[in-house]
């Protein structure tokens, strides 16, 4: 099945639950319609091969429209525009969801991956810190998105079992640059460039598309604590590689990439005191040679009445890249339509550390 097909099969299946909810009776059709602008200022230090280390910029600019015609099925769309994102990359959810009970849900379309509990809240406005964590913006563990179907539910009232199966296709995504000064989502290559590696995934990599299937399975006590385990198997694929044969010579080749990746995520939540935390790791194959791939972070945050004040540590290791970030920020939420952040961030790596400043004004409505 080519990518093309999922459209066709998205509507059909649209069709057909759109037939089976309008069996009911009594109920007022219901339209949402939100949105926000993210504004951003980033501040980088002595950043080699770019040209500024200080830009500001709207970062996103986000639409969600949602319609329900019956209790049982609603229809949903999230268009975000990032600069330098392609129409198909700021497409971001075009579903339709059929809910048979709370514990059959049917989901069909494109939506955002359920494995990482952080990757669902991919939007600025509902964002604790001002940065997602490195394994979310880097997409090497699993899409952002996925064009395909789902089957989800929940068992449970306190003490709830979660779960969520989907397969579909997806384009791929890896490395994607974003913000102001476009430096989140380029560490990897960055980093590659400083220690002269000799080689990384040529940017050709994100026109292709693969196919992949997976899940999560969570258990959760009220709002207190949530604990996941989620996985995700792609197609292996060939994937277009810049290797360096020579001193300022360089090739595109092709690996068979394999491609196995598992995580956990851990949420503890009491009073205004919240904990996340989440560990992946995959098992990746070059031509059958292993790579190192893990990621992994922690954060901390306190709501005190308006002001979240949150310090986050993360991990990541890329083949031969191994770098920590640490983040230190202030959410400051006036009302539902404003949000004001500002973090501070540091890169430790052997090649030299990094400082950063980030801050966000977003307005909804």
């Amino acid at each position: 099945m080519t990518h093309f097909k999922i459209p066709i099969i998205t509507l059909l299946l649209l069709f057909i639950g759109t037939n089976i909810s309008f069996s009911q009776s009594n109920w007022e059709p219901q339209t949402n319609i939100t949105g926000y602008v993210s504004t951003e200022v980033n501040y980088f230090d002595d950043l080699e091969g770019y040209d500024i280390n200080y830009s500001a910029a709207v970062s996103e600019a986000g639409i969600l429209i949602s319609y329900q015609p019956k209790s049982n099925f609603r229809i949903k769309g999230v268009f975000v525009y990032r600069p330098g994102f392609q129409f198909d990359q700021m497409l971001n959810e075009a579903f339709g969801e059929l809910t048979f009970s709370e514990g059959a849900k049917f989901k069909a379309g494109r939506f955002l991956l359920p494995m990482s509990p952080s990757n669902t809240f991919y939007y600025a406005p509902v964002n604790t810190s001002a940065t997602l964590p490195i394994l979310v913006t880097n997409h090497e563990f699993y899409p952002v998105t996925i064009d395909g179907a789902s089957l989800n539910g929940s068992f449970g009232s306190g003490l709830k079992f979660n779960y969520n199966l989907f397969a579909g296709g997806y384009k791929n995504s890896t490395w994607l640059r974003t913000g102001a000064i476009r430096f989140f989502g380029d560490e990897v290559n960055y980093l590659k460039r400083q220690i002269g590696s000799p080689a990384t995934i040529h940017p050709s990599y994100n026109e292709t598309y693969n196919f992949g299937f997976g899940g999560r399975l969570g258990l959760s006590y009220k709002t207190n604590i949530d604990v996941g385990f989620s996985a995700f198997r792609q197609n292996d694929e060939q994937v277009p590689i810049l290797a360096t044969i020579a001193p300022g010579q360089t090739i595109k080749v092709e690996r068979l990439f394999e491609k196995f990746s598992y995580g956990v995520n851990v949420k503890l939540k009491y009073n205004n005191t919240k904990i996340i935390g989440e560990y992946w790791t995959a098992d990746l194959k070059s031509d059958g040679s292993n790579v190192d791939l893990e990621g992994s972070f922690v954060e901390l945050s306190h709501r005190i009445n308006k002001v979240t004040p949150y310090v986050r540590y993360e991990d990541q290791i890329t083949d031969d890249i191994d770098y920590q970030r640490y983040t230190a920020g202030l959410n400051y939420k006036p009302s539902f339509r404003k949000a004001f952040k500002v973090e501070y961030m540091r890169y430790e790596h052997s090649s030299g550390d990094i400082n950063g400043f980030v801050g966000t004004l977003i307005y909804s409505f």
